[in-house]
């Protein structure tokens, strides 16, 4: 059996003071703010006494080891190890303080918090593999899923399903994938990931835009009197794009000109389709050519060709916009709509009040032919962080686990947002989110309609697009913007979806074929790393070098793989001319199960008969070093040394030594630190620098 390695950080949290009073109205908290209704904890576990001092009646205490990529963003008593802060702000730690309480009392269960002690994907198969799976409920981080999905290592939850069907705990569960339900959501969201967001200040420039009054009507006017509707927005966007055709946009920006709807195709396409009814994949499979995803993906092209909407720039690939560029030029006042991500729009907001603008949220609009309260209009929410239960759980922890969640998250929003249901905490919390993003709900004229919009994306929010969890997304980003641009001969977005169907459907088969089998697969590639610097003297017959003796390849399944197995290739450097060949050497190998792994290596080769000392430059003013700082933990290069180089200019600054031997960093006072460099040959240069320990507040 392997050696299993993780790092565990227990924590068994006992709460001794509880919510006191039931909460049944809504309240206006900052974010820092402990929730209403609830006493302040500050029991720490090791205050908290007999952690099985219970009711008899109960039966033992149950423990529940909770995985995680990332404790300090779960555990409420983890504290940062250099300030001895807590790592949770007070609000959120008072609420899983609660729920941690909630569950304790409800079902006799505690919490062990456990973080991997490697990267998810390695740690959950290699601990199932073990036959020992390294916690009862594991967190996956957001991009993890499709890997530890396709190891078959996750429990099917369909026997579990029905202890979901109440609408207090049926967000937690994703649709069906391949048939079975794997996966819970533990985010309650209010936005989408990349949701269209617009400049009020620019819009009100525009008289078109304005009533008979002379009031601007607003995105949220239309959507608040039922017409904001997809031949709406194009008109809106026409009328914004002839204002501002001659408006220069700031430096920054991709394009010279003010554009209406600068933004990135694929994140409007997808929230077009499920504004449709479509999606990519969904709980019946593959939909990327169904009516409504044609029908999104036809309005967008529908949209570019009018000019009113486009793309933020394009790689040189002719078809893959840039990353985040429109959200950068909406920042910076060079477009009136995009659709952003969301952990962008709070500097978006800040940048826009500092010009004295303001900026707003809106749903994306629907069909024309599609009722506002239509069921199938839907805002789209790509899931996040994942929840699943491992294979090697036994069936009495995997529903008791279960039941811990509905019991944990229930309490923990309950006590957010101060109310008595989960269908309440959005409502009750939209208010403090809307501001946090810096949307103007505040705003005299179009506050209130702003927020009303705000909540009913909030209550759209719901997890709905499986595709880039599933591996699908970056297929259907390819076809659709090749089909956009005519690359490769593509044709229209029907044309070419038809055509490369089966790209969906067969990894679709390969998928379920997987998942049928009662095999644990790996598909994690060994890591390749160097162990010794690649240094060589120039004139070295690289023949003769035995690379496996630099390198070390280690695989999370077989374990260390033999190296000299490996296949090296240094065609790439030249061992006759001295130089520093970054990519000198290419190692590939793959483990038993197939899985390959490559890596660049930088190859040095010096001159040995260099007998000139090497050249070492001080930082220009360096830093002083502050009072009990660990002087064996400093960064001499970097921050006092700027550069070391020997007679050719090959950097030997990993080869800088410090001798700190009178060193005291917990006197002020100025002290001599003497560098020593030595370069490849052997030659050593020596600088004295003279350093000051000072407080920090000096």
């Amino acid at each position: 059996m392997m050696k299993e390695k993780r790092m565990r950080i227990t924590m068994i949290t006992v709460v001794l003071s509880m919510l006191i009073a039931a909460i049944s109205g809504c309240s206006k908290k900052k974010p820092d703010e402990t929730p209403v209704g609830a006493e302040t904890v500050t029991t720490a576990p090791d205050e908290a006494g007999d952690t099985n001092d219970t009711d008899a009646s109960l039966g033992e205490v149950k423990v529940l080891r909770w995985g995680t990529h990332w404790v300090a963003g779960l555990d409420p008593n983890y504290k940062d190890p250099t300030t001895g802060e807590y790592t949770l702000d007070e609000a959120t730690r008072q609420a899983s303080l609660a729920a941690l309480q909630a569950a304790k009392d409800q079902l006799n269960v505690e919490v062990e918090f456990i973080q991997y002690a490697t990267d998810t994907r390695s740690e959950l198969i290699t601990s199932v593999l073990a036959n020992n799976p390294v916690c009862d409920i594991a967190i996956l981080w957001g991009g993890s899923e499709n890997t530890v999905l396709s190891q078959n290592i996750l429990q099917p939850l369909d026997d579990y399903e029905d202890m979901f069907s109440d609408s207090e705990y049926s967000w937690m569960l994703y649709d069906k994938m391949y048939g079975h339900n794997y996966f819970l959501t533990s985010k309650q969201a209010f936005i989408p990931r990349w949701p269209l967001i617009y400049n009020a200040t620019m819009i009100e420039k525009v008289d078109s835009l304005k009533d008979a009054d002379g009031n601007t009507i607003y995105p949220t006017t239309l959507f608040k009197e039922g017409n904001w509707t997809w031949s709406t927005f194009k008109d809106y966007i026409s009328k914004i794009k002839t204002y501002y055709a001659n408006t220069a946009a700031p430096d920054a920006c991709e394009f010279k000109t003010v554009q209406a709807y600068e933004t990135d195709h694929r994140f409007a396409g997808l929230s077009a389709m499920f504004a449709a009814g479509g999606s990519i994949y969904g709980a019946d499979g593959v939909k990327a050519d169904s009516a409504a995803a044609l029908k999104g993906t036809s309005f967008i092209k529908e949209l570019m060709d009018a000019g009113v909407m486009t793309d933020c720039g394009l790689y040189d690939d002719g078809y893959t916009p840039k990353w985040c560029q429109g959200a950068s030029d909406f920042q910076n006042g060079g477009t009136v709509f995009t659709d952003c991500p969301d952990w962008w729009i709070g500097g978006t907001s800040s940048a826009a009040a500092e010009r004295g603008e303001s900026v707003g949220i809106i749903p994306w609009p629907r069909p024309d032919d599609m009722s506002a309260d239509d069921p199938n209009y839907r805002q789209v929410l790509t899931v996040g962080d994942s929840i699943g239960i491992l294979k090697g759980v036994d069936a009495e922890t995997t529903k008791l686990a279960l039941e811990f969640l509905k019991v944990y998250y229930s309490t923990y929003y309950k006590t957010l947002g101060g109310v008595d249901s989960i269908s309440a905490y959005k409502d009750s919390a939209a208010t403090d989110q809307a501001a946090g993003f810096g949307f103007d709900i505040f705003n005299e004229k179009y506050g209130d309609d702003l927020l009303s919009a705000f909540q009913y994306v909030a209550n759209q929010a719901i997890p709905n697009d499986y595709s880039d969890l599933l591996g699908y997304r970056g297929i259907w980003d390819d076809i659709f913007g090749k089909s956009l641009y005519g690359i490769d001969g593509y044709a229209s977005y029907e044309v070419s979806i038809a055509a490369n169907k089966n790209l969906f459907t067969d990894l679709a088969s390969k998928m379920e074929t997987i998942l049928s089998s009662d095999e644990i697969r790996d598909n994690i590639a060994p890591n390749i790393s160097v162990t010794d610097p690649l240094v060589f003297p120039a004139g070295t017959d690289p023949s003769t070098i035995a690379f496996s003796d630099y390198i070390s390849i280690v695989d999370a399944v077989d374990g260390t793989l033999d190296a000299t197995a490996a296949a090296y290739d240094y065609s790439a450097t030249d061992f006759t001319k001295v130089g520093s060949y970054s990519d000198g050497l290419k190692v590939k190998e793959a483990d038993k199960s197939g899985n390959e792994a490559s890596m660049n290596a930088t190859i040095v080769i010096y001159n040995p008969d260099n007998k000139t000392a090497p050249t070492v430059t001080p930082v220009d003013g360096y830093r002083t070093i502050k009072m009990d700082e660990d002087a064996s933990a400093i960064a001499w290069k970097g921050d006092f040394i700027a550069s070391a180089v020997d007679a050719d200019g090959l950097d030997v600054s990993a080869n800088i030594t410090a001798d700190i031997s009178s060193l005291d960093t917990s006197t002020p006072d100025e002290y001599d630190v003497v560098i020593t460099v030595t370069d490849f040959a052997g030659n050593s240069s020596n600088v004295t620098l003279k350093v000051t320990v000072a407080a920090a507040d000096e």
